[in-house]
This record gives structure tokens, C-alpha cells and sequence, in this order.
């Protein structure tokens, strides 16, 4: 199978596979995909070169390599063993506990953490004093910076609607601000939550999120907030806004 018609069959199902997408789009020169089917369906890894991946080069420095897969059963995962480079640090990013086992028996691994991916159907109403746009100002660009947003990344990406804010705004200064942005096809990612220190324990980063989630609605897109095991804040905002949990992507490290 070529890389597109890998990406075409993930597509059919972007929410479960949407961190696989994620790597494939962004990283097109700087991955590997292996694919097989049988008659318990399919599974996929991609391998991916963490030198280009500021997030693996800073929580997985030892890591070369990253390994994401998506498997219908552990006899497919085991199968795609073959196809995972040795004698180098990697770390796994397993979608399903029952790839752990096929893993294992060829990697000692450790885990280290994992990531909650969560949506919703719809149904959010915005926060009525939130600003939605593609010029949220230095103050706002200034936070989603402390977020790993980088303005260079975004203002590009704001200019071609393939981005927007939500800012909470006071006299001019920014009080909360939130992003979406586009993830792959009709899933958008929300995130880079801030709120200013002398704000916060005041719902304001859920006034923001519920305007994003309710924009994207409007769009007929489909949200995705990821949110890090022990960032309990975070999850709780989550749930807060009606958002539900449908993909835990667990890292386990090996030789790194």
C-alpha cells in the first residue's frame, strides 16, 4: 500500500486514528508507515524520527525514534514487531492495553505516562463576551507562547483559517484565551488554555473553551482537547464543558 492509501484508510475513522494522521501530516519526510491486515482487521505503526518532535525531543531526549500504533488485535500488532528499528531508544505510543503484551515480548519497556483525548457531540453554548478570531493581539499570542505555541507556527496558520482564538478580554488586557486549529480533516485540536495568573480559579479557561467548542460546532468540525494523565486542572475543565474522553494513548519507553 502506498502512504496515501495507508492515510485514506485512517481517515475512514479519524478520531481513533487521529494521532496517527497528526504524525503523517506534519512529518511526512520524517516517517515510516507499516500496514497488515488479516482477518481480525487491520493495524498500523508509524515510526517516527523524534528529532523533528520538540515535545519527544524534550520529555524523550534518549529516544530516537517514536512508534505510534493502532491495531484491530494483538496478532497484527505482534506481526508489525518486525518492522520497529533496534539497538536505539524508542518510545511506544500504544492506543489499546492488548498491544502492550506483542510489545513486551520483543521491548523491555517502561511506562512513563499517557495522554486523554477527549470530544463532544455538540451542544456547547459559547460564553457571550469571548472574542473569536484570527487576530487575537500580542497580549493573547504573548500566552499561547508559554503554552509551546510558537507565533511563528500560528500566525500562519491564523492567517489561512486553519486556525482561530478565543479571548477573554478586560480594558485590554487578556484574561483567558484558548486556540483551535486543525488537526487532520474535519478534526480541529483545542488547545493552548491560559489564563493569567491573577484569573485564575474563576472558570475563565472554560468560558474560552465552550466558545471554541461551540465555534467548531457551528463549522461542522469535530473537536479533540488532549490533556496529559496528571493534569487534573486541565481534565476537570474537560469535563466541565461537557467534553468526554475517547482515545488513551499510553507512552512506554524503552532504552531511553
Amino acid at each position: 500500500m502506498t502512504m496515501q492509501s495507508i492515510v485514506d484508510a485512517l481517515a475512514r475513522d479519524p478520531l481513533r486514528h487521529v494521532v496517527l494522521l497528526k504524525q503523517l501530516s506534519a512529518y511526512p519526510e520524517h516517517v515510516t508507515i507499516h500496514r497488515v491486515s488479516g482477518r481480525e482487521g487491520a493495524a498500523t505503526l508509524v515510526v517516527l524520527d523524534t528529532s523533528v518532535s520538540p515535545y519527544d525531543r524534550q520529555a524523550y531526549p534518549q529516544a530516537a525514534v517514536a512508534a505510534f500504533i493502532s491495531s484491530d488485535h494483538p496478532r497484527l500488532t505482534a506481526s508489525l514487531m518486525a518492522h520497529v528499528p533496534r539497538g536505539v531508544g524508542i518510545v511506544f505510543k500504544l492506543s489499546s492495553s492488548a498491544d502492550l503484551a506483542p510489545v513486551q515480548s520483543q521491548f523491555a519497556v517502561t511506562r512513563r505516562t499517557s495522554f486523554i483525548s477527549f470530544t463532544t457531540a455538540g451542544g456547547v453554548a459559547p460564553a457571550p463576551d469571548v472574542r473569536v478570531t484570527s487576530t487575537p493581539g500580542d497580549a493573547a499570542l504573548r500566552m499561547f507562547e508559554t503554552q509551546g505555541h510558537d507565533r511563528g507556527w500560528l500566525e500562519p496558520l491564523l492567517l489561512n483559517d486553519r486556525a482561530f482564538a478565543c479571548v477573554l478580554e478586560h480594558d485590554g488586557d487578556a484574561l483567558a484565551a484558548c486556540l483551535a486549529f486543525e488537526n487532520h480533516g474535519p478534526v480541529w485540536e483545542v488547545g493552548g488554555v491560559v489564563t493569567a495568573v491573577a484569573h485564575r480559579r474563576k472558570g475563565l479557561g472554560a468560558r474560552v473553551v465552550r466558545t471554541a467548542l461551540a465555534r467548531l460546532a457551528e463549522r461542522g468540525l469535530v473537536p479533540r482537547y488532549q490533556v496529559e494523565e496528571h493534569n487534573t486542572a486541565s481534565i476537570a475543565l474537560a469535563r466541565s464543558v461537557g467534553l468526554a474522553p475517547f482515545l488513551t494513548i499510553v507512552h512506554y519507553a524503552h532504552e531511553c
